[in-house]
């Protein structure tokens, strides 16, 4: 597959952003993001004859509509003053690249086959790498062609200013402008993150991302996990449909990718160390009161759950599974009082943080991040000639990470791990995941 980059520029808000908005300070939640461009690719099949054939340059008319997204979210279009901990607001513009590939989308996107991860970065405007310099576009996007018609969307977004639902609500802002059905009501973005959680100087979550992926030998594979894995899943740990909650179908997926890492490590080392595995927790429908799904910024804390050395080497799935979800369901409770409980309650955000980066440094506990992409709105985002037919994230320079998106059907989940080539290979080979994945 060969892909021609024909257009690289800057694309700045349709309307200059005032001057008293100028500045954009960060909050505290975002100053504690890792230091990292966020990667997300919708991938969109050939229109059907006759709809939208307006649009003569598709390339061309996003261009136009995210320009007047961008007047919404002026603060993606400055560039950050990481000594000052805040964004220049100076509509120097975000980075947008425009390509063609040689080959049909059908080619690289065959569901039931093992896609090599490394082939969708080629769907990025950047590499996925540490971020936050004085010179980086605060976002950047990349709009590619494909023979049969089709296009992928790819894009970066500054995980210093935003989360999952922040770029959703910039993804449908977008969207709707394109397609002509803008709600200004729905979809402008609040910017009131530091009225909850002003700034504290605290230190970033540090995940070791390298400036560029060069020299990097970490393996990034998809697992799939379909809809009747996870029925089974569900089974595994005793739930019959008959009255009670239905198990996360994300926790069943964390619980049988920890105990497989967690056997490799026993084989390998006689004994397992000691584990530590943070998920992160969104807060805007926790908080008491609940905050609007289009308050700009970061807004989640982190769930973590450990074992001791050894702790997990006799360990079932069901008391994985158990461990996982008691973590989430505390810290969730506890998200309710993070805004009625003054300094007691902000530590519920804080202590996690603070507690991950000791033991990201500590060669004694393996770290793992587990972070879920599920039930976000990106599988609805049309921009005039129909909704994505498949999203993915990219392949990340960094170990020991897990993202996980639902499936194009809604009812599985697609997980992408990170690890060495070793422990690659001994995971495809486990016994559960040849069980359930694909």
């Amino acid at each position: 597959m060969e892909i021609i980059t024909y257009s690289s520029k800057l694309v700045k808000p349709s309307t200059p952003t005032p001057a008293i908005h100028r500045f954009h300070k960060i909050s505290f939640t975002d100053e504690l993001a890792p230091t990292i461009n966020v990667p997300l690719i919708l991938y969109y099949p050939p229109p059907a004859k006759g709809v939208n054939n307006q649009f003569e340059n598709i390339c061309d008319h996003l261009k136009v509509s995210i320009s007047k997204t961008l007047s919404d979210f002026y603060p993606l279009a400055g560039r950050y003053i990481r000594k000052l901990s805040l964004i220049d607001c100076n509509d120097q513009g975000i980075r947008y690249v425009q390509g063609k590939a040689n080959v049909r989308l059908s080619e690289i996107l065959e569901p039931e086959t093992g896609l090599e991860s490394n082939i969708v970065n080629n769907f990025l405007p950047c590499e996925i790498g540490e971020a936050d310099e004085v010179d980086d576009p605060m976002l950047s996007v990349k709009v590619t062609t494909f023979e049969c018609g089709g296009l992928a969307i790819g894009m970066c977004f500054p995980h210093r200013l935003s989360d999952m639902g922040t770029m959703c609500n910039f993804i449908n802002n977008w969207a709707t402008r394109s397609k002509g059905e803008y709600e200004s009501e729905k979809y402008s973005p609040i910017f009131n993150s530091t009225l909850y959680f002003p700034q504290r100087g605290l230190p970033e979550l540090d995940l070791r991302v390298p400036r560029s992926s060069a020299g990097v030998k970490n393996k990034a594979r998809r697992f799939l996990f379909k809809g009747d894995a996870i029925k089974d899943m569900r089974k595994k740990v005793g739930y019959d449909g008959n009255g009670s909650r239905k198990p996360s179908k994300v926790q069943l997926v964390v619980a049988l990718l920890w105990k497989a890492l967690v056997r490799i490590d026993e084989a390998n080392n006689g004994q397992s160390k000691a584990s530590f595995l943070i998920q992160p927790v969104g807060l805007r429908d926790k908080i008491v009161p609940q905050l609007p799904t289009n308050s700009f910024g970061n807004y989640w804390g982190l769930a973590a759950s450990k074992l001791g050395h050894g702790e997990g080497d006799k360990m079932g799935f069901q008391d994985f599974f158990k461990i996982l979800c008691n973590s989430v369901k505390k810290t969730a409770k506890d998200c309710a009082k993070i805004l009625t409980h003054g300094e007691e309650g902000y530590e519920v955000i804080i202590n996690p943080y603070l507690e991950s980066n000791k033991n990201i440094d500590d060669n004694e506990v393996n770290f793992y991040l587990f972070t879920c992409w599920c039930k976000f709105s990106f599988y609805e985002a049309d921009f005039g000639y129909g909704k994505p037919i498949w999203s993915s994230t990219g392949s990340f320079p960094v170990q020991n990470l897990v993202i996980m998106l639902d499936d194009h059907k809604g009812d599985g989940v697609e997980a992408w791990v990170h690890l060495d080539e070793k422990r690659m290979k001994e995971l495809e080979q486990d016994s559960d995941i040849k069980a359930y994945a694909l």
